[in-house]
């Protein structure tokens, strides 16, 4: 016999805070280097009535102090991992700070004129996030809600390609190549 989930209680509304632009522009810097924005679809079969999104902001480094201070500053979650390479001689400890939910959304308000190189990609989850309406429990979710989710996510993952920069891509398209002569 299957055995049901325990019910996931949300954490009380969300309420924002207004953070230092000293913090906010050093967080986007982090952001920029060493942070990844992800949105991910959980198939039907999960025991979802529909496709099932998630986003989250993640950023991963090798000095903790580096996450002791996210984490104290725009709270959140930490993780340790330990990265093993059987071709290296030495492991390292990989610390993590992850952001979901409102909070996700409430940071990437605050952080988009911060940043530079994940400008794009910060539109995309707060356009994401918007989607985000019903509180509590398994929802169905309207088609017009699913096919906006489900382009933002082609759009994030086209982002974080590695090989976003290749000529043969769509969003490069109309852009004038680096190597074409400017009139």
């Amino acid at each position: 016999m299957k055995q049901k989930r325990k019910y996931y209680k949300r954490c009380a509304e969300y309420v924002p805070r207004i953070y230092n632009p000293l913090d906010l522009a050093y967080l986007a810097g982090i952001i920029d280097g060493e942070g990844c924005f992800y949105i991910g679809k959980v198939p039907i079969n999960n025991g979802y009535k529909s496709e099932h999104y998630r986003s989250l902001l993640t950023v991963t480094n090798t000095d903790s102090r580096l996450i002791d201070w996210i984490l104290s500053t725009f709270d959140g979650t930490e993780t340790t991992t330990q990265r093993i390479k059987p071709t290296q001689k030495y492991q390292r400890m990989l610390f993590s700070w992850t952001s979901t939910g409102d909070r996700l959304r409430d940071l990437c308000e605050q952080i988009l004129p911060y940043l530079v190189i994940k400008k794009e990609h910060c539109e995309i989850m707060i356009k994401f996030r918007k989607t985000f309406i019903a509180r509590m429990g398994n929802n169905q979710l309207s088609p017009e809600i699913l096919a906006i989710r489900q382009q933002l996510l082609i759009d994030i993952r086209q982002l974080n390609s590695r090989f976003h920069d290749h000529p043969l891509k769509d969003r490069n398209r109309n852009k004038p190549s680096a190597l074409s002569p400017v009139s």
